[in-house]
């Protein structure tokens, strides 16, 4: 059994059964039910009182750590059933228990990373102890994952798939990872290329999918519609927020979409005489998808 090749940061933790009895079929992962760093965390798990540990760990920034290499039998899970068979992984995680963007996209990978080098061609999430994700809730009494994690499970099971099966993006996004090819269809619906695009031209993570929105916003962005709801922010939204001028929070709402607004109107792509009234329907979207085929966001 080998190690992830993401890490960035070791501290080795006594806090283990030693070798695996049992082959990695199983993934798990976990909350750390507090934005810990990596380096904090693996403080945590460094004392032989504590008695726990987990192999990896991922902070809020998307940095990798690992404590238990993956031969060895971490103290997660409260089971050694799964815990022998699963590679364990704590996530930092904000207030609402959400995951940043970067923590996130780490899990997705690392995750790939550990199909990949064990053997599991399917990442399958079946809502018990058969598929390959686990949760640490079905085997001790406890919150974690916690209900915002939990959620997540069957989107991170597709999307750890599309990275076994090439079609998901496995390089940061300043490696500019946009293969979609071609001009924007100006149908004024903001879906899944529109949001790559934009994600494209603002140099953030291209998932074609703004997420960790709130839900309380979407009158604001009605024809946006690759959105996933969430609590988090989104990454690609801080960098649009901070090019037009609006609070960089994460979050699209009435600011945001009359900010983005007048920046269209300013570049000539949106009817001056309309104004920005703060609601990015299907006019507005028109505008951006212009914009961004003619490489004018900037």
């Amino acid at each position: 059994m080998s190690n992830s090749p993401l890490v960035s940061y070791v501290a080795l933790s006594l806090n283990h059964s030693g070798r695996r009895n049992q082959p990695i079929t199983k993934i798990t992962p976990h909350y750390m039910a507090g934005n810990c760093s990596i380096e904090v965390c693996g403080q945590i798990f460094a004392p032989t009182s504590r008695q726990a540990s987990s192999n990896y760990g991922i902070g809020s920034d998307g940095r990798v750590a690992m404590y238990v290499e993956e031969c060895n039998r971490a103290w997660t899970s409260g089971s050694g059933w799964n815990d022998n068979r699963a590679v364990t992984i704590e996530c930092a995680n904000l207030a609402d228990g959400s995951l940043t963007d970067a923590c996130w996209e780490s899990l997705v990978e690392l995750c790939a990373d550990v199909c990949r080098r064990n053997g599991i061609e399917n990442c399958s999430y079946t809502g018990n102890s058969d598929g390959v994700l686990t949760m640490h809730c079905w085997f001790q009494a406890t919150d974690c994952p916690g209900p915002w994690l939990s959620k997540q499970f069957a989107r991170l099971s597709r999307e750890v798939n599309e990275r076994l099966s090439g079609e998901g993006s496995s390089a940061p996004a300043t490696a500019k990872n946009n293969t979609r090819g071609g001009k924007l269809d100006v149908d004024g619906w903001a879906g899944y290329n529109t949001v790559l695009d934009l994600q494209h031209a603002l140099g953030t993570w291209e998932d074609g999918v703004l997420s960790g929105q709130w839900q309380g916003n979407a009158k604001y962005i009605p024809a946006v519609t690759s959105v996933e709801w969430g609590g988090q922010g989104s990454q690609c939204v801080r960098a649009l927020q901070k090019l037009v001028g609006a609070i960089p929070d994460g979050f699209w709402g009435w600011e945001t979409s009359t900010k983005v607004q007048e920046h269209l109107i300013a570049r000539g792509y949106l009817c001056g005489e309309c104004g920005a009234d703060g609601y990015f329907g299907n006019d507005s979207v028109r505008a951006l998808q212009r914009c961004l085929n003619d490489g004018k966001l900037r």
